[in-house]
């Protein structure tokens, strides 16, 4: 991070890249899994191949994994000091 960046900045940029990252991976899972589900309609019992409960739910987990999984760097970024940082770099 830059010298001098606001604690905001460094949660924002931190929780983007966390999002951007659970975005790159929940789309194509989820193509994937709708795929395989459409491949596989004749072993399941009593649920559709396009579940949108099922889904829904799924992305909303993935979603709260994200935040989760992303506050321990924001946390660990926001604590550090910026002086010491970059004394122990050089």
């Amino acid at each position: 991070m830059a010298l001098g960046a606001q604690r905001r900045e460094i949660v924002r940029t931190v929780m983007q890249r966390g999002v951007l990252l659970a975005i790159a991976g929940v789309v194509p899972s989820m193509a994937i899994a709708n795929g395989a589900g459409r491949a596989m309609q004749s072993l399941l019992a009593g649920v559709s191949s396009g579940d949108g409960v099922t889904f829904g739910s799924v992305v909303r987990l993935c979603g709260v994994t994200t935040l989760v999984g992303s506050l321990i760097p924001v946390l660990r970024a926001v604590r550090v000091d910026p002086t010491t940082a970059f004394r122990a770099e050089y």
